[in-house]
């Protein structure tokens, strides 16, 4: 049964469809658009996050969170602007995080971190997801997709990361680049913090379990939160249930995100044990999860 009335409940979100969703690439940390069909899916998740709210006699979201990529920021402003609030974004660097404002009931602080990021797909970044199955083939394409140890290959910076000078753009073989670590992470290099050039899924796990129990967590109970809305991407919302729903290695290769369908966990409140997690729409949130597993093997509508 659930405790709805004394749960924590955390809103996940992977956010809308991007230009490069669309188009079937790799995304990874390149900083690519909300299409026209990304925001109206945010708009579409607010509102079901509106009447659950109302459902349930529970707040709106108190507080949110982003990554640093600008697809979940984009996200997150939509929905807000649906749900009538203000947004008040802060990056934060490292994980002592301090909350200097009071809670608002018309307004939400923003928290972005690189840690909730998608995973760095390497040398994949930028490129044709069917090409990637073709090169590489199938088996070992869904390991390196799938398994919780499977990495690509470490991408080359200098070639894949936009330069400060001299860049060379498409030239290099890659349409695609993320942007210039300096320009975009510069807070977070200043605070210590290791940017990696390619992941696995445990990568993934390993830089949000400590933002999960340290700033997440650790903020909801020093203000007694009800619920938070986190707009993240498919990797590393897998990597939150895997931590909050303490998912096998095994298991969580089986676990699909669609873009823009909001996912609750509740939690115990004090302990965070988990209790319950359902997508708001669920029948969506099943076909679209198919579409997200067979990513390279088909083409994106």
């Amino acid at each position: 049964m659930t405790l709805t009335n004394n749960t924590f409940k955390v809103i996940l979100l992977r956010h809308g469809q991007s230009e490069l969703n669309h188009e079937n690439i790799f995304c990874g940390w390149i900083d690519a658009q909300l299409t026209e069909k990304g925001k109206h899916q945010a708009r579409h998740a607010a509102d079901l996050i509106k009447d659950y709210c109302e459902e349930k006699n529970v707040p709106l979201p108190q507080i949110g969170f982003t990554s640093r990529l600008v697809r979940t920021e984009q996200t997150m402003e939509v929905m807000l602007d649906e749900l009538h609030l203000k947004g008040s974004f802060q990056i934060i660097a490292g994980l002592d995080c301090k909350i200097e404002d009071e809670f608002k009931k018309d307004s939400v602080k923003v928290l972005q971190t690189w840690r909730l990021n998608e995973r760095h797909y390497g040398s994949w970044q930028g490129q044709r997801k069917p090409d990637i199955l073709k090169e590489y083939g199938k088996e070992k394409y869904m390991y390196i997709r799938r398994d919780y140890q499977g990495k690509p290959p470490s991408a080359d910076l200098k070639r894949e990361m936009i330069q400060e000078v001299d860049d060379q753009g498409s030239s290099t073989g890659y349409d695609f680049k993320e942007p210039n670590r300096r320009l975009k992470y510069g807070l977070e290099e200043e605070a210590g913090d290791i940017l990696p050039d390619s992941e696995s899924l445990c990568d993934v796990v390993k830089r949000l379990e400590p933002f999960l129990e340290n700033v997440v967590l650790k903020l909801s109970r020093d203000y007694n939160l009800d619920s938070c809305l986190m707009v993240g991407h498919g990797s590393s919302v897998r990597s939150i249930l895997k931590v909050l729903q303490k998912i096998s290695d095994d298991d969580i290769k089986n676990v699909d995100i669609p873009n823009a369908t909001p996912l609750v966990v509740e939690l115990e409140k004090g302990t965070f044990k988990f209790i319950n997690r359902y997508y708001l729409d669920p029948e969506t949130a099943k076909i679209d999860a198919q579409k997200v597993r067979q990513e390279g093997f088909q083409n994106n509508p």
